[in-house]
């Protein structure tokens, strides 16, 4: 259903004669009957006199809101458009993804990874038996190849910025704001090796790998995050994200729910300006946590550490301990959390292997900085769940266990 903000005078210029001259030609381009069309695609008109200085977004939106519960699905045998949209040969197919046959599947969107010095994986990929691909022993999978991220971005307090437009030109520039943004993002996620399902308005859903060359989903949502305070800078407008993580034959239409309820069941409640993230493994266990970004110190290495992706031999068993130590020892870690010389004292004599030193010197120095700023920002029993759910990622992109 499409839903049109009209002042008085656009019903002058004729609204509804543009709107009938539009599906004319649809149903010219599409070969689709005309009836069918103006019944399928419901279009709500408002027309309301406005006092002048009021602000149109404002006052016709709860008028388009009780328009739309008036109107009603019409039932038919067969949809035609579903045959055309299936289709090849489609205008708005083509207009919608170009000129390739399908829509990625989910297991190639996470094996974009490896695709681009593979390219051969997408022609061995059987659509039949998705999972045969990673029994092919001339390739090096990496846990996360098995997994996609589907994320959800909304913006916050766009409503103060909908409250400030007073004239044209404000809501000229502001619809292209939110143009720029989601024609930008969309070329972000595309080099990243994602697919835009949705962008519209302060609007994104799309499907990402986890890791995609040097680069981590976050690192992503960073990049469309800056784009979007870059459009709105002077506001208070920021953008959120729900993202979840999930095994590539997990049920799709639950991963939606879950990223949808990441954003606006996390990501968006108290403070805004979030990163919600979760991470359901194929045993089903699951870890998540929420990251906010207006915390500049612990948003800053957060990013770093998280990027930490690369890893080595007894890289799992390494991990494993360090969690486990954690974990038993959070009481100690929570007293000397504001400390970074005691942080590192605890580290030190637990792990004082020269193997430690040689391999993972750096590693600690980011853990400890991150700690410090998690206990800094978070009562104690939120830094401890932000750390080790951090810690548990880097282990599901380092490590090589399912």
């Amino acid at each position: 259903m499409v839903a049109i903000l009209a002042y008085y005078w656009f019903c002058l210029l004729g609204v509804p004669k543009v709107v009938d001259e539009v599906l004319q030609n649809l149903s010219v381009d599409m070969k689709i009957d005309y009836d069918f069309l103006k019944a399928y695609l419901q279009i709500s008109i408002v027309e309301k006199e406005l006092n002048e200085g009021a602000n149109p977004i404002i006052e016709l939106t709860p008028y388009l809101d009780t328009a739309e519960l008036f109107l009603t699905v019409s039932q038919y045998k067969e949809n035609p458009l579903a045959k055309v949209l299936k289709g090849n040969n489609s205008f708005l197919t083509k207009d919608a993804f170009g000129e390739k046959k399908r829509f990625p599947s989910l297991p190639l969107i996470a094996l974009h990874d490896l695709l681009k010095d593979n390219p051969e994986i997408e022609s061995l990929l059987n659509y039949d038996d998705e999972e045969s691909i990673y029994e092919n022993s001339d390739y090096e999978f990496k846990n996360y190849h098995k997994y996609y991220a589907i994320v959800h971005a909304d913006g916050d307090s766009m409503g103060k910025v909908v409250e400030s437009l007073n004239s044209k030109g404000d809501f000229q520039d502001f619809s292209k704001k939110l143009f720029n943004y989601c024609k930008g993002s969309d070329k972000l996620i595309k080099d990243f090796g994602g697919e835009t399902i949705f962008a519209g308005g302060d609007d994104l859903l799309f499907f990402a790998p986890v890791v995609s060359g040097k680069k981590t989903v976050f690192e992503l949502c960073d990049e469309i995050s800056n784009d979007f305070n870059k459009e709105f800078v002077g506001t208070e407008a920021t953008l959120s994200f729900g993202v979840a993580i999930q095994y590539h034959k997990y049920p799709l239409y639950e991963a939606l729910e879950k990223s949808r309820g990441l954003l606006f069941g996390k990501a968006k409640s108290g403070k805004k300006n979030n990163i919600a993230f979760s991470v359901t493994k194929h045993s089903g266990q699951t870890f998540d946590t929420v990251i906010h970004k207006g915390d500049k110190e612990l948003y800053e290495n957060f990013k770093l550490f998280s990027s930490n992706i690369f890893g080595g031999e007894g890289i799992d068993n390494f991990l494993h301990s360090l969690h486990h130590k954690i974990e038993s020892n959070k009481v100690v870690l929570a007293e000397i959390s504001s400390s970074k010389e005691r942080l590192k004292n605890f580290f030190d004599n637990y792990f004082n292997k020269e193997v430690h030193d040689e391999h993972y010197r750096e590693f600690f120095e980011q853990l400890i900085e991150f700690m410090l700023e998690a206990y800094k920002n978070e009562n104690k029993e939120r830094a401890l769940d932000v750390i080790y759910s951090t810690l548990r990622f880097i282990k599901f992109v380092q490590g090589d266990r399912a």
